[in-house]
């Protein structure tokens, strides 16, 4: 008698779950959206901070200086905050310059090639704890350099240059290198930041 009952229970569960699916697929096919006209889909491109402030003015207000508005800001006079006075920091054997030149911020450091060359830093990335830099490369790539600046004061600790990789001497050639495939700016770090 329990068998029989088993079979019963098992065949209503199965019927019950045919007719889910089979009511899934109709709704599905009939799904209002199905007759709709395809959304044209254009190139998107920035609007700019005042397209949403007009609408969204205590937003806009509070967003204004904070670490997300200067995230990620164009290397000049007010948004370098490392010392680029010919500082120096010596890393696992190579010691990196930063200066100014004509106006703009240079880091003389390790390239691909394992020499010491002057590049340009294109955007100071973050403010606080730190602040990174990066560099522009050929193919429109920006490489974030493996050197950062303490942002905080100097009584924590802060105020200093120092190495992103601190337990190892990562070589050119390595993707790990700040010239490498993992410190592309463009398809590791711009995708969330």
């Amino acid at each position: 008698m329990r068998r029989v009952r088993d079979h019963w229970r098992l065949a209503l569960v199965a019927l019950l779950g045919a007719m889910l699916a089979l009511g899934g697929v109709a709704w599905v096919v009939r799904a209002p959206w199905r007759g709709a006209a395809p959304v044209e889909r254009g190139t998107a491109t920035f609007v700019g901070r005042q397209a949403c402030a007009s609408c969204h003015p205590e937003q806009d207000k509070l967003w204004r200086g904070s670490d997300h508005d200067l995230a990620m800001q164009v290397a000049d006079e007010p948004s370098i905050l490392g010392d680029f006075g010919d500082a120096t920091f010596t890393h696992r054997g190579v010691t990196s310059r930063f200066f100014r030149r004509d106006g703009k911020f240079f880091a003389r450091t390790e390239g691909p090639d394992g020499r010491l060359q002057d590049f340009p830093i294109a955007y100071a990335f973050g403010v606080r704890p730190l602040q990174q830099y990066l560099i522009a490369f050929p193919g429109g790539r920006y490489q974030a350099l493996g050197i950062a600046w303490d942002t905080r004061a100097r009584a924590v600790g802060g105020q200093r240059w120092f190495a992103l990789d601190p337990g190892e001497r990562i070589r050119p050639g390595d993707p790990l290198h700040w010239t490498g495939r993992d410190h592309t700016w463009n398809h590791m770090c711009a995708e969330c930041h």
